[in-house]
């Protein structure tokens, strides 16, 4: 299933970037000027939209630096749709749906066709090659991520909700390996967790997980005296209690980057690879040379494309084994 998906992407790279040279060939042009600012209705000047592709371009008529705008404007959140609840235009905004949202419904709407039947097994006892398959990975999650680091007897109570935190952050990941097929939503997939606001919600949730446990845990003073390590002399415990206070915020902040970053760097880097193939396009005139420069890009795009893959997995991985060990260090201090 890899070597295919990695043989589609091969395949839509080179003729993305084949078709563009055709049509650079033949209607040639100047080098256009700086990308025009977005209007408030996400438009933007020169005929883009709230995605930033410049619909009435070709790649001659760009500036070498539009090429890469247009490329990374698709790792850039946007609007898609504002409902008109209120005669209020501020009030409606609270409420605008951006190109995020949808595919993390669609990561929840897939999450219920993999796993309704997984928990079917259980009650019928009959299980299919692939319901096994998912039925090892809960186990692995469980036994691995959670018991290995909280033990079974406190660890129990917690499995679903980092299981499920584990299985929504893969099919999100997975999601964005999706080739797009065309500009704008919903031919553009697009990974929610390449973004601060979604990997935020999971770190504050996280962090509130963190505070609240720890309290109900120790009690509210005992949660911060905790803070603390014993024995220290009496001059460095203020040092201390702030050096470790702002350690319990940084620890969530960092599990929002680390994801966010992760994810969007990879894309970037593809986008990178793919934008040379057209400007190479536009340095070559849409010459004939423009198709063999345009290989060793694509090989590359593929390359850091097979990197993502395992990194989908790895960070979805580091986000729950860390949260998990933030969780109970909060809950156990001692530890």
């Amino acid at each position: 299933m890899l070597a295919a998906r990695f043989l589609i992407t091969a395949v839509l790279c080179l003729l993305a970037g084949f078709a563009t040279m055709d049509h650079v060939a033949a209607q040639g042009g100047g080098d256009g000027g700086a990308a025009a600012p977005a209007h408030g209705d996400g438009s933007h000047g020169d005929g883009s939209h709230g995605d930033g592709h410049a619909e009435h371009k070709s790649t001659l008529e760009m500036s070498s630096s539009d090429i890469f705008k247009a490329q990374f404007s698709h790792s850039v959140p946007y609007a898609i749709f504002t409902p008109k609840l209120s005669p209020d235009d501020e009030v409606n905004k609270w409420f605008t749906v951006y190109n995020i949202q949808p595919w993390q419904w669609v990561s929840l709407g897939l999450l219920l066709v993999i796993f309704l039947p997984v928990l079917g097994s259980f009650k019928s006892g009959r299980a299919g090659w692939t319901t096994r398959v998912f039925r090892g990975f809960c186990l692995w999650v469980r036994d691995d991520l959670v018991y290995a680091v909280m033990g079974k007897e406190v660890g129990r109570a917690f499995v679903p909700f980092f299981m499920f935190v584990f299985f929504f952050l893969v099919v999100q990941n997975v999601i964005g390996l999706v080739p797009a097929i065309a500009h704008g939503f919903p031919f553009t997939v697009y990974t929610a967790t390449g973004t601060p606001y979604v990997t935020g919600a999971l770190a504050v949730i996280t962090l509130g997980m963190m505070l609240g446990l720890g309290m109900k845990q120790n009690g509210i003073f005992g949660f911060f005296k905790g803070l603390v390590p014993h024995g220290l002399p009496l001059p460095l415990i203020p040092i201390m209690f702030l050096i470790e206070f702002v350690s319990l915020l940084v620890k969530p902040f960092a599990l929002m980057i680390r994801l966010f970053a992760n994810m969007l760097a990879g894309h970037l880097v593809i986008a990178s690879a793919i934008g040379l193939v057209f400007l190479f396009a536009k340095l070559l005139g849409g010459s004939a040379l423009a198709y063999v420069t345009a290989l060793p890009c694509v090989g590359m795009a593929i390359f850091i494309y097979i990197i993502e893959a395992f990194v989908t997995l790895l960070q979805a991985y580091i986000f729950t084994l860390l949260s998990v060990t933030f969780v109970y260090q909060a809950i156990h201090q001692e530890h």
